[in-house]
């Protein structure tokens, strides 16, 4: 355990005496709220927005946008004495010490009772680019969930260093000035606490996020960098607070992040990195991984199998960063919205290629989160796809004559291909490529457009029959393809 100041140290040696491990976090274990203080809705400050809110009107769904501030104490953990957190998962860690807080969450619930699922999802904002990137999609909220976004990292409220502006604080001064982050070992403590707040055993809050919505069940989600977090909280943390029903890693890289980072480096997002981590065999609760063929080689040393509790979804051809071929409008709308500029070079910079990924694996992620809301509600097991080939010493991704990837979960575009897709790299261009096939290369392979998208659509099918695809999106994906095709082929 960390030396404690002296001022501290009493203290906490004597709440560790009396609640033992899991009951120093203000509501550890309790599924209490516990003495969290929660304010808001959050009135606007300089700006006429909070920071990240969607440019989408929610409330042509039936929603309302809030935003609360929640603080208190937060603790950070430390492996327990002796204890190795090792490659299998399976840790042990242990309170170490606790610090002040006051960050946000920003929510997105149904207006009426009768509307709402029942379900919440709470993610952890994502900090690579040196701000928090708010993924809130159109096919979030057609099924009653409520959505959560938590600012559980310092660099999302302080921004990078000579980055400053893109923190909330900075950003919005009047709004957000009173905001403070103690450092990112804190940030599985704050993440826990915010789940509790929007929980089904929240109590009766003087201020209740949830508008006094009766929640059932709170899955928590993580993308990227936020995904490496989520899977040392899963390993770790959840076993002891047991805040979640079920997790959902998407674009994870199988790297885990430290729970003591020195405080100098609580705004580098690669030093927190720890290393390649599987995701424990024990848990109680369901775990999905949905990931692409960027991330494919770096989780190929700790791939595991699928059990009753874990899934691997690997889409083969698919980029990290291309859910819809490139950042999504919306999102970019969000950027010029708010004045964000994207760092270049080191700490999480974006470079956006000219010929972006075009693979669309956005309608996977909503198969992926409804596959695993009935697997936590029902039982209902989740469908099971083959990952992508490996072969040779060292290994590497097997190709068709196409030069796409073998195996994984199979997109139209590569059961009927019109480009060969690249997939990118770790440390590199994370939005991959498309190299298109020449004209005549396109009309080998297909004699006309309506051709083309027979095939397409007889590929769609498939997804929707092997359940990586929603019957309901099945139209959209097609939709796509159409206004795709009417530039490739000249009819």
């Amino acid at each position: 355990m960390r030396r404690l100041e002296k001022s501290g140290a009493l203290v906490w040696v004597l709440l560790i005496g009396l609640c033992g491990l899991a009951a120093c976090s203000d509501s550890a274990g309790s599924g209490e709220a516990g003495s969290v203080e929660v304010t808001g809705p959050v009135p606007n400050g300089e700006r006429p927005n909070a920071f990240g809110a969607p440019v989408l009107d929610v409330n042509q769904f039936g929603y309302l946008e809030e935003e609360f501030f929640f603080e208190g104490n937060a603790i950070a953990y430390a492996p327990v004495r002796g204890a190795d957190l090792g490659v299998d998962g399976r840790w042990s860690v242990e309170p170490s010490r606790s610090a002040p807080f006051k960050t946000r969450m920003l929510v997105l619930r149904p207006t009426s009772e009768a509307q709402f699922s029942g379900t919440v999802w709470v993610s952890w904002l994502n900090v690579t680019a040196g701000f928090e990137i708010v993924d809130v999609q159109s096919g979030y909220l057609r099924d009653g969930d409520a959505l959560v976004y938590v600012s559980a990292q310092k660099v999302g409220l302080d921004g990078f260093p000579s980055a400053e502006a893109n923190g909330l604080r900075a950003w919005d001064p009047v709004r957000y000035g009173s905001l403070h982050h103690p450092g990112d070992d804190f940030s599985y403590d704050i993440f826990t606490k915010a789940a509790r707040l929007v929980g089904p055993r929240r109590g009766d809050l003087a201020v209740d996020p949830m508008g006094g919505l009766d929640v059932a069940r709170v899955f928590a989600s993580g993308i990227s960098q936020s995904a490496f977090r989520l899977v040392s909280y899963v390993n770790g943390v959840q076993p002891l607070e047991k805040a979640f029903d079920a997790v959902l890693l998407v674009v994870s890289f199988g790297w885990s992040t430290r729970f003591e980072t020195p405080p100098s480096d609580d705004a580098d997002v690669d030093t927190s990195i720890l290393g390649s981590t599987r995701i424990r065999d024990d848990l109680e609760i369901p775990v999905l991984l949905l990931t692409t063929e960027t991330e494919a080689k770096s989780l190929h040393p700790v791939r595991q199998p699928d059990s009753d509790r874990f899934r691997t979804w690997e889409v083969a051809g698919a980029a990290h960063a291309s859910a819809v071929g490139g950042i999504p409008q919306d999102t970019v709308q969000v950027f010029l919205r708010d004045g964000l500029q994207l760092p270049s070079g080191g700490g999480g910079g974006i470079q956006v290629p000219g010929n972006p990924n075009k693979v669309r694996w956005l309608p996977v992620m909503y198969s992926a989160r409804e596959h695993l809301a009935s697997w936590a509600q029902s039982g209902e097991d989740p469908p099971s796809f083959p990952l992508i080939d490996f072969a040779g010493d060292p290994p590497a991704i097997q190709r068709d004559e196409y030069g796409n990837a073998r195996g994984g979960i199979r997109m139209p575009e590569l059961e009927v291909p019109v480009a060969t897709y690249g997939a990118g790299a770790v440390g590199g261009n994370l939005f991959g490529s498309t190299t298109p096939f020449p004209p005549d290369r396109l009309r080998d392979l297909y004699q006309s457009r309506a051709a083309y998208l027979g095939a397409y659509g007889e590929a769609v099918d498939r997804g929707v029959a092997a359940s990586y695809f929603l019957e309901r999106d099945a139209d959209d994906i097609k939709a796509v393809a159409a206004d795709d095709a009417a530039a490739l082929f000249d009819e």
